[in-house]
């Protein structure tokens, strides 16, 4: 994994998440990657060191599981893969 993405089935868990992981990991907000087009077109992208405390705080969060979603990012261009973490 060359780094992780969060997505979020809205606007609103997007902006949420971005006050819950601040102080938690360095993270920047990009829009969704075409390889995904889930989500409300915002996500958070962080490093693979970072994966365990992103989810923690995400997770300890008031956000359900289904209204975000992680994957990690491989590669660039024509070779880019985004895989769900299960």
């Amino acid at each position: 994994m060359d780094y992780g993405v969060i997505t979020f089935t809205s606007t609103h868990g997007a902006i949420y998440a971005q006050q819950v992981l601040k102080g938690v990991a360095p993270f920047v907000t990009m829009p969704v990657l075409r390889e995904i087009s889930k989500g409300c077109g915002i996500s958070v992208r962080f490093s693979p060191e970072d994966l365990e405390a992103v989810r923690s705080a995400i997770e300890a969060s008031d956000l359900l599981q289904t209204e975000f979603a992680f994957y990690a990012v491989t590669g660039s261009g024509k070779a880019l893969r985004a895989d769900p973490i299960l």
